[in-house]
């Protein structure tokens, strides 16, 4: 918690007139002559989340030299951009919690989450083309379709009931880290850094991705629900293998194993199979393995900022490098 409100007044004193510029900005595309486009995208929204992704951007453009009003406007653009994928997530999921209040595809229904997420990335875009910036827009759109591409792999990975670690770090390499990336190469973009600091930028933002959804794999093992915001075990009821559970199938007895893969083969997770896997997961390590692995990424993510030199938007970029690992469990 400590780190956690640290964070809050360094973002606070550092882009908080920003910040609050790329809310309006969020509140006014939410707008429309369709009730339920701004009543089910106010929802998601506005309904509590951290707004990383806008925070890094504007981070990295003033550590990039930028100060101006595109870094608010292209931080809308990413948040409803994210919000989209959230929306598209849950349907996909079949997800009834998201930041622990109904999900909007349990709230309103499948079709009218998807049309209306539709409707986000549609209006992220049609921003995009406002600002006009074709590396901007050269940027975003290598994500997302880094990130669609990594859904479906996902979901062959799935099928199959099988996933590596190699297959797990390519998944969450193209569906977070590559978006988290983005945001932080446009920082750098705005500022008109040369191509060598663009780079570092966007690798700082990959490497902290990375960790970031490693950490938030493990928490679904072990945090207070309340405050993860889902069901815990959900990752588990929707079939999917992250780096706790794929570490634990490694180590675990073959009959052990086999017990595992017989819960997460059922349609659903039948009663005893998630507490028995938490077990397993925790009497194998599987939870400190995998934080230790996100810890290496958010350090070689710090290592990036190098190129930067001291400051006040540096050691914050390097104290969230350290948060996503070490968020209370």
């Amino acid at each position: 918690m400590k780190l956690e409100a640290l964070l809050k007044d360094r973002v606070a004193s550092l882009v908080g007139p920003d910040l609050e510029a790329c809310e309006a900005t969020i509140g006014g595309a939410l707008a429309s002559s369709v009730p339920l486009i701004h009543e089910l995208g106010s929802y998601v929204t506005l309904a509590g989340g951290k707004r990383l992704r806008p925070i890094l951007l504007l981070l990295c453009a003033r550590l990039a030299g930028y100060r101006g009003p595109r870094a608010a406007r292209l931080g809308c653009v990413v948040e409803l951009l994210h919000t989209a994928t959230l929306i598209h997530d849950d349907v996909v999921d079949q997800a009834p919690l998201r930041r622990g209040r109904p999900s909007a595809n349990a709230r309103w229904g499948d079709d009218a989450s998807v049309l209306v997420g539709d409707h986000l990335y549609s209006k992220s875009f049609s921003l995009l083309v406002e600002d006009g910036d074709r590396a901007v827009m050269e940027a975003l759109a290598r994500a997302t379709v880094s990130m669609t591409e990594a859904e479906v792999f996902q979901l062959e990975r799935k099928r199959d009931g099988r996933t590596s670690e190699a297959d797990y770090l390519r998944i969450i390499t193209q569906k977070t880290a590559s978006f988290i990336s983005a945001c932080c190469r446009i920082g750098g973009l705005l500022g008109g850094q040369d191509a060598e600091r663009v780079e570092a930028l966007s690798a700082y933002g990959e490497g902290l991705g990375i960790a970031f959804q490693i950490a938030d794999d493990s928490l679904d093992f072990v945090a207070d629900e309340t405050r993860l915001g889902k069901a815990i075990g959900a990752d588990l009821r929707e079939g999917k293998r992250t780096l706790p559970l794929i570490v634990t199938l490694e180590r675990a007895t073959p009959e052990e194993g086999a017990r595992i893969q017989e819960f997460l083969k059922a349609p659903t997770l039948a009663d005893g199979g998630l507490p028995m896997i938490r077990r397993l997961v925790e009497r194998y390590d599987g939870v400190p393995y995998a934080l230790q692995r996100a810890r290496g990424y958010a350090d070689r993510a710090k290592g990036c900022l190098a190129a930067f030199g001291d400051g006040r938007e540096r050691e914050t970029l390097s104290l969230i490098a350290d948060y996503v690992v070490d968020r209370d469990r």
